[in-house]
């Protein structure tokens, strides 16, 4: 049955319904001894009877709390009232970061920081075991302080229970979904992380990295189509963002980050510099954001020329793909000697590995 506002559940008292998660009902209670807002999530009245929906509720209840982490959303009680099993959870108040990029154009330096985020609570629930397996915009909330809680482990996994989906059937949000899943493979770690790749080229441009009109099309697009690079859809970005993206979005597993950690660290690498203030003001130059502290002196087309440019942009183009030629000429023309050009261009490299691979590539 659905609870109304003013009805007492346990200790708790229902002040309004909030919406809908992947398995219940959602309300915010308050606590009637601490007075505390707190949420109350229950099982949806059509999935009480099932078996299966029932274990996974009862798992999301262990999960969560196995989990203390700032940027997770955290369980405070779990009972049984009315015939039904109830948990309790942290309240948070703000919106999902769906509902704030349908409201509002996001300053690239914010995505940033809400993405370091979501990967901090990802590293710490991977350490412990735990796939998310549903990593997408409306289970991500911005809350009133600008802090990023990530909600709704309800069809999440650890390694030490039995997966409930049957042989070749899915579950999780199609458009975020990583291709391994799509093909009836198990989620891992770095499943997840091809999600919080959708999730932020979907942000960070305004579109998503798959094509399709209906779940077919988006789940044979996962697994086909090469994302157009989030930089040019938003030229604002900085290509170290751009390609960190990227190799989130691999479709082999074993090309993407090899961990939330590893993730955590390119954005971090990002340089800040070229960012601007809101997404919604495209830079009128090309723009190549170096890390050096001082600036670079401009250097003459008949100095520039004298440096091997092809053979750096063959080289650079293996990480960036084929804008690597405009990068290398611009980068050129403003580097007094080949080792200065190698260290700027490996700022445009989003792995750590990658720009030391670069780098010894000089050597050959």
């Amino acid at each position: 049955m659905a609870f109304e506002a003013g009805q007492r559940i346990g200790d708790y008292e229902v002040v309004r319904s909030i919406g809908a998660g992947g398995l219940g009902q959602v309300y915010e209670v308050r606590h009637l001894i601490s007075q505390r807002s707190e949420a109350m999530k229950v099982l949806l009245p059509n999935q009480r009877a099932t078996e299966e929906m029932s274990e996974r509720f009862r798992r999301e209840i262990q999960l969560l709390g196995a989990l203390a982490h700032p940027h997770i959303a955290g369980l405070h009680n779990a009972f049984y009232g009315d015939g039904q099993l109830i948990m309790i959870m942290e309240f948070v108040s703000g919106e999902t970061l769906r509902a704030r990029g349908s409201r509002m154009r996001m300053p690239v330096h914010q995505v940033l920081l809400y993405a370091q985020q979501i990967l901090s609570a990802l590293e710490y629930a991977h350490a412990r075991g735990v796939v998310h397996r549903d990593i997408k915009p409306s289970n991500i909330m911005v809350t009133s302080s600008n802090e990023i809680k990530l909600v709704d482990f309800g069809i999440a996994i650890s390694d030490n229970s039995a997966d409930l989906t049957a042989p070749g059937f899915m579950v999780g949000s199609v458009s975020y979904m990583s291709p391994e899943q799509i093909s009836g493979g198990k989620a891992t770690t770095r499943s997840d992380i091809y999600s919080v790749g959708v999730t932020l080229y979907e942000i960070l441009t305004g579109r998503l990295p798959v094509n399709g009109t209906n779940n077919f099309e988006i789940m044979r697009s996962h697994l086909n189509d090469r994302p157009v690079p989030p930089m040019e859809l938003n030229p604002q970005l900085p290509y170290a963002l751009s390609n960190a993206i990227l190799k989130a979005l691999e479709k082999n597993p074993e090309d993407r980050f090899a961990s939330a950690r590893e993730f955590l660290m390119a954005l971090q690498a990002v340089p800040a510099t070229g960012m601007g203030e809101a997404m919604s003001v495209a830079t009128t130059a090309f723009h190549i954001p170096g890390s050096s502290a001082q600036p670079l002196q401009q250097k003459s087309g008949s100095q520039a020329a004298q440096f091997p440019l092809d053979d750096v942009s063959k080289k650079l183009a293996v990480y960036i793909g084929p804008i690597a030629s405009i990068v290398v000429r611009k980068l050129a023309a403003k580097c007094s000697d080949l080792d200065q050009l190698y260290k700027e261009a490996a700022t445009q490299i989003a792995s750590e590995a990658d720009r030391q691979k670069f780098l010894q590539s000089k050597r050959r």
